[in-house]
């Protein structure tokens, strides 16, 4: 997920964010959260399409000129929707979903307990690694109060699936202030409870429960980062790079990018290629 999360960062090309959101299937697929997976994918494809439609009216710049306003609009001036702003909406909405994809298998895979006794095992900040942990824990959360405001809201006839688009967004909006509302509430309690049991008063913590990092687990998380060195360096030579403005680049690659860009993606699976093996290897343990 690290590794994903920050090619995708480095990365402008939209071909190569495609490929980095594609190398996260495998791992749903094996990991069975195909469901909750697809259920967030909806809400970044919602959240994609917002940028794409947000750009495209917001960003006057580009060559390639698709319609512009003939009078201008008060703040916004004369709109000019151009390629390239499409273009670059689209981009950083493949940005978008890579992470939110990546994220997924860290949200509904792990506990987050484990997930916490690890990264302290690691050696870092116990404060920063609770704080990670309780926004991972709070995800699923807020999913399931979402889904079941959406089922009340139907029980008194919403209708979320039929209307035009606008009339769409204003019924999701009935979900969102009280999902809010919730959250906030819920975030007030998780303060409380910390307080009243004197967090942060102590240097020392123990703990009822211990994760032994393994030397096969230190393989596996060497094979992980693999492709985040390899893709850097693709960086380094020049690789992965777009220009959007004011002319779209060419996609084409070359021989050796091609290359590399397989290379990456057997990376990629190389970690979860090891991790099946360790899996294998326990269960002939037990």
């Amino acid at each position: 997920m690290g590794s994903i999360v920050i090619l995708a960062l480095v990365f402008d090309n939209p071909f190569y964010l495609l490929l980095l959101f594609l190398a996260t299937l495998p791992m749903v697929l094996s990991a069975k959260v195909m469901r909750e997976w697809a259920s967030l994918m909806k809400f970044s494809l919602f959240l994609g399409l917002m940028i794409i439609v947000m750009n495209a009216l917001l960003s006057n710049r580009g060559m390639d000129v698709l319609w512009q306003s003939p009078v201008s609009l008060p703040l916004m001036g004369t709109i000019r929707i151009t390629l390239q702003a499409i273009v670059y909406g689209i981009g950083q909405s493949l940005r978008l979903m890579t992470i939110l994809s990546a994220f997924t298998l860290l949200i509904f895979t792990i506990e987050p307990d484990d997930l916490l006794l690890s990264m302290r095992k690691l050696k870092l900040p116990y404060k920063a690694v609770l704080v990670f942990s309780l926004a991972t824990r709070f995800v699923p959360v807020l999913m399931n109060d979402a889904q079941t405001i959406i089922d009340v809201q139907r029980c008194r006839g919403v209708e979320f699936d039929r209307g035009k688009w606008f009339s769409r967004v204003k019924k999701y909006v009935m979900v969102m202030v009280p999902l809010l509302s919730n959250s906030l509430d819920r975030g007030v309690q998780v303060a409380e409870a910390m307080e009243s049991r004197a967090f942060g008063s102590g240097q020392d913590r123990s703990f009822y429960r211990e994760v032994q990092i393994t030397s096969s687990d230190k393989m596996i998380l060497a094979a992980a980062a693999l492709p985040c060195f390899t893709g850097i360096y693709m960086c380094y030579l020049g690789q992965g790079e777009y220009d959007y403005y004011p002319i779209l680049g060419s996609l084409s690659l070359s021989s050796f990018e091609v290359v590399m860009v397989l290379v990456l993606m057997l990376l990629l699976n190389l970690g979860f290629f090891l991790m099946y093996l360790r899996r294998k290897v326990l269960i002939d343990q037990d």
